[in-house]
């Protein structure tokens, strides 16, 4: 246990989850840099935490989801046709990174929204090391697009999140909350993904988001 470091109780939304400090080094560049106390957790890899919120039926994804410090699900994807269409529509060109997804798709031919049909998606179809994700719910988004990257504050026109209300409120059970990309979760253990591997839409559905974030 010492190895692992300081154990410290973290709060995610409505989550305890378990920490472990990573040492009195970073704690001190951070408390310097910050200018107030603070340290660098990681998630306490002994103590596991459940995902409690929008979470499949066992015939969809027969694994019980876990997480670590995401809002919800471990996995978030978004998708090139759907950020280009975004980017019509608001004053200045966003990047996924904007939206913070570990899971980044293109589609050429794909259409915007595409995503948001998914419930089964398959890494490396037709291949040995083939494997499913189910695709939860859609993401409802906090301010934090409206953050410059660059400099790490608040825009002062609250864009994108002002342009986005106009036009990306779809879910039908949280129809105020601006949606974009989508939380996933593996159905088996061990996986590992890759860019430019292929994925295949294996099962289509409804979302609706009727549990608070």
């Amino acid at each position: 246990e010492t190895d692992l470091g300081e154990q410290f109780k973290v709060r995610v939304w409505y989550d305890d989850v378990y920490g472990r400090c990573c040492g009195d080094q970073a704690r001190a560049w951070l408390t310097e840099f910050i200018g107030k106390p603070t340290r660098l957790v990681y998630k306490d890899p002994t103590q596991p935490r459940m995902v409690s919120r929008y979470v499949p039926s066992t015939d969809v994804c027969p694994l019980p989801p876990q997480s670590s410090f995401a809002d919800v699900f471990p996995l978030h994807i978004t998708t090139q046709p759907s950020l280009e269409h975004v980017n019509k529509r608001v004053p200045r060109p966003l990047a996924h990174d904007n939206f913070r997804p570990n899971i980044v798709l293109d589609s050429p031919d794909g259409p915007a929204y595409d995503e948001e049909a998914w419930k089964v998606i398959e890494v490396n179809p037709g291949s040995e090391n083939v494997w499913q994700m189910c695709v939860a719910s859609r993401t409802p988004r906090c301010t934090m697009p409206n953050v410059d990257l660059a400099t790490g504050t608040m825009n002062k026109d609250r864009e994108p999140m002002t342009s986005l209300r106009k036009f990306r409120c779809t879910d039908p059970g949280k129809p105020s909350n601006v949606c974009f990309g989508m939380q996933a979760a593996p159905t088996t253990v061990g996986q590992t993904i890759s860019v430019g591997e292929t994925v295949a839409v294996r099962e289509r559905g409804e979302h609706s988001l009727l549990q608070p974030l």
